[in-house]
Parts: structure tokens; sequence; C-alpha cells
């Protein structure tokens, strides 16, 4: 008995700790804009000028300007964070104009960001030689993601914490955390 009352202490100990560190790691954003509308459709209908929206995905290109710096990106959708999902078909190109100065060693081609701000219109362009409409994002939030690691092939920006309990029959009681980092 002194056992399964120790048990259930800790646990009950444990999972505040957990649960704040889950918290703190996260870094989950509310949706921006409308998450159905993606860059293609911009070019397509010419339409949503002035709208608040939330896109991501790869950089291709980085341009620091006099006052801004401008970001050329594979757009990809997104994830419930707000992190591109890379393994799925590319959305369509954008440019994201952030305001100021941001390091283009940091902001360099292959380099996984999110950005938001506001639909301004499209920009004629080259994608290699053939021509292309970019969708600029003006005023731009820019969130650089941490870089792929080596061993476990990509950034994971947030802990999950499983809690279970259960009987072991004839008056036995059990339970457990567990934390996947």
């Amino acid at each position: 008995m002194q056992s399964r009352a120790l048990a259930v202490g800790l646990a009950l100990t444990l999972i505040p700790v957990f649960s704040l560190t889950g918290c703190a790691t996260a870094d989950c954003v509310g949706v921006v804009g409308n998450p159905a509308l993606v860059p293609s459709q911009i070019t397509a209908t010419r339409r949503h000028t002035g709208e608040l929206q939330r896109w991501g995905g790869t950089v291709v290109a980085a341009n620091n300007l006099a006052d801004r710096t401008e970001l050329t990106v594979i757009g990809y959708p997104l994830d419930r964070c707000g992190m591109p999902q890379l393994g799925q078909e590319p959305v369509g190109r954008f440019i994201a104009v952030a305001p100021g100065y941001l390091e283009t060693a940091d902001y360099r081609a292959g380099r996984t960001v999110t950005a938001t701000g506001l639909i301004t219109g499209t920009r004629e362009g080259l994608v290699g030689e053939a021509p292309y409409q970019y969708p600029l994002l003006s005023n731009a939030k820019v969130r650089l993601w941490p870089e792929p690691d080596a061993v476990g092939g990509g950034p994971r920006p947030w802990v999950s914490i499983g809690i279970g309990g259960g009987s072991g029959g004839w008056g036995g009681l059990g339970g457990g955390v567990g934390v996947n980092f």
C-alpha cells in the first residue's frame, strides 16, 4: 500500500513539472489568416490584397536592401504550429518583405521559415528563365526554424507527454508518466 501511495504521489508531483516543460517548448501560435489560402491562388486570382496571412517554406534567396530584407520562398503547407511540412507538395512561391535587416547568412537558401504579413499584390520575376508572378507578403514577421539535426532528421519543436493509469485487478492500482522529446 505504501508503494502505491509513493507512485501516485510521484506521478502527481511530476505531472506539473512536465506540463510546464511542454508549454515552454511548444512554441505554437494561433492560425493567422486563411489556412486554405496559398501563394499560387494569389497569382491566379489577384485577390486578397490587404489581408493578413501566414505562409512558410524553404528560402530560395535572401536580399538585403536599404530598408528591408526580401526572402524568396518556396511555400509548403503548414502544420498546426505554423511549421512548413517540407514532405508535402509545394503550394507556390512568394516573397516575404521584412522591414529592416535580417542576416542573410542565417536566412540563407535552404533554411525553413514562416512569415506573417500583409498581402500587398504581386511582382514579376523569373524561376530560372521562366516568368513567374510572386505574391508579396509585406511588413512580414519572419520565424526562422531550427536546422534539421544530423541524427534525428529534423527539428522537433515540442515535447509530448503521456499519462496513464489503471487497475491491476484484485485491488491493484498502477499509473505512469511518459515524456517524448
